[in-house]
Formats: structure tokens, C-alpha cells, sequence
């Protein structure tokens, strides 16, 4: 399937942005590519927080088995490091894409495979690996001015691979409210279940924000097998980030690895077939087992 995947990648090239997706809805707008340019400038920003200078060591491509490449992360103690005051100081290492491919009251389409490797802790440690994300508008958020009312935003949705307490495990949550941001609105929705280190594991999603709560529909499928349907409300439509007054997610999808601190610890992690469409990819390979329909 990887190998499928990547064939089809390589055929369509980027840039695939904006492109009008065919009638079967099975072409990406977008797809990564790894292969020739990795992390292109006019596709991909890396964490402003991380060292510039450890750029080439954190985020690189590697190859893999067959002589194919994938897109490697790696974070260390010490990377893109916030103190955090008042809660757990944290770490990343990631790069989020540039394109707007997901936006409120619109569906949109993704998939994409990941592997960990080499040893991934055994204790418990909060580790996404795949965000979206709305801010809080600097005029509500404290510290920031203005009113002063909000805590700063949790991602609208995220996946994290953490552990058990043994061993790595998948899960996913959510967060949104007409309220606020990291106070209130958080839950998972899916998990945990187990990953294995070095196997590439496939995640697909469909996601459509809506700015009134029961509005929003998310489906997570990992490794084909599928979460529940969720369809509270996502983001932060009243004190969110917006452009022209209308609520906007401002922070695109990031790829990666955002932790809580640790210390002496390296993680590393590879992403590939990193794709997104904007209508029902029903019939592409990365969605062979799957149902991609809205459901109303």
C-alpha cells in the first residue's frame, strides 16, 4: 500500500495547490512529497520555537526500506522549549503546512502514514503528533491586552501517541466551546489503542468545523478501524482567531512531535503520504477499506 501510495505521489507532483479535484473526488489538492524537495519553503513552516540551527538534524528526510524517503522528526530535550509557568513546561519539533485546507463550515479530507522508532518512553508523557488548531483572539486571551478573559486555545483537534504505563497507544481529542480556550471544552473521543514501533501505521480523517455546537462532524479511522463519530462543537468560534469578523482556523495542520518536557529523551518519529482533498476521495488508494461519506 506504501509503495502504492508513494507511486502516486511521485506521478502528481507538487505543486498540486490549488488544483480542481477530478469528479470522482479520489484527487488530493495537496500531497507532500518527499522524495525531491522534503520540506518545501512555500509549503511547510517549521516550529518557530526550535533552534533554527537544529533544523537540518530535527527535521530531514530519511530513507527508508526500498530506497524511498519519508519525512523524519526528531525532538530533544530542550527543543522549542516553553517554561509554561503555572502548568508543564513543554517541547516540539514540527512543521505545519501553509495552505488552508481546513476551514470552518467546509469539509475537508486527509490521510497520512506514521511510524515511531527506536524507543518510545514507557511512561505516561502527553506526546501529539498531528495537530489543527484555532488561537484565541489577542484581544481576549490574557496576557495579550485587551479584555483578558481567555486561557489560551487547546488544539480543535489532535493525536497524540503516548503510553499505557508499557507501551505506545493512539488516541485522539477534541476541543470547543462557546466559552474559552485550555479551561474548559477538551475530551478525548477515541482510543487508547496500541501502536508498534517501527510498523508504518495509517490514519485517515474527515473533519468539517461548524461554528454552531452540533454543527461539526470529525471521523478518525487508524488502520481502518474507525472511532465513534463526533459531532460536538469544534474550535472557538466566539473568542477564536478571525479574518474580516468571520472565525478562521488560523493554525493549519502541523505534523511532528509537541511533549510534555523530558528530560535525557529523544523521540523520534516518520511521516509519509501525507494527503488532503476537498471532496469525497472515495476510490483512492489511501482510503481502500474506508467509507469517506459525509454522514448528516
Amino acid at each position: 500500500m506504501r509503495a502504492l501510495l508513494r507511486s502516486m505521489v511521485l506521478v502528481l507532483a507538487i505543486p498540486l495547490w490549488p488544483m480542481v479535484a477530478h469528479a470522482d473526488g479520489a484527487q488530493p489538492v495537496f500531497a507532500a512529497d518527499f522524495e525531491t524537495s522534503c520540506i518545501s519553503a512555500q509549503d511547510w513552516r517549521i516550529s518557530s520555537q526550535l533552534d533554527r540551527a537544529a533544523h537540518s538534524s530535527r527535521i530531514r528526510c530519511v530513507e527508508t526500506a526500498g530506497g524511498q524517503h519519508a519525512l523524519g522528526v526528531t525532538v530533544r530535550p530542550g527543543d522549542g522549549y516553553d517554561p509554561n509557568p503555572g502548568a508543564i513546561p513543554t517541547e516540539r519539533a514540527e512543521v505545519q503546512l501553509r495552505h488552508e485546507v481546513v476551514r470552518f463550515d467546509a469539509a475537508t479530507w486527509y490521510s497520512f502514514s506514521f511510524r515511531i522508532d527506536g524507543d518510545w518512553p514507557s511512561r505516561r508523557n502527553r506526546t501529539v503528533i498531528q495537530q489543527i488548531k484555532q488561537n484565541i483572539d489577542p484581544r481576549y486571551e490574557k496576557g495579550r491586552g485587551g479584555e483578558e478573559i481567555c486561557d489560551a486555545a487547546n488544539p480543535l483537534f489532535k493525536i497524540e501517541v503516548d503510553s499505557d504505563g508499557t507501551k505506545p497507544v493512539f488516541r485522539a481529542k477534541v476541543a470547543g466551546t462557546q466559552g474559552c480556550g485550555d479551561s474548559v471544552g477538551q475530551q478525548r473521543f477515541c482510543g487508547d489503542w496500541p501502536v508498534e514501533p517501527g510498523r508504518w501505521h495509517r490514519v485517515n480523517v474527515l473533519i468539517r468545523p461548524g461554528r454552531a455546537t452540533g454543527d461539526s462532524l470529525l471521523r478518525l479511522w487508524f488502520d481502518g478501524r474507525a472511532c465513534p463519530v463526533y459531532r460536538g462543537l469544534l474550535g472557538y468560534p466566539r473568542y477564536g482567531a478571525t479574518r474580516q469578523g468571520t472565525p478562521v482556523i488560523d493554525t493549519q495542520p502541523r505534523f511532528g512531535l509537541y511533549r510534555d518536557a523530558l528530560p535525557e529523551t529523544a523521540q523520534t518519529i516518520l511521516f509519509d503520504d501525507i494527503l488532503f482533498w476537498n471532496e469525497n476521495p472515495a476510490g483512492h488508494p489511501a482510503w481502500v477499506g474506508i467509507d469517506p461519506a459525509l454522514q448528516r
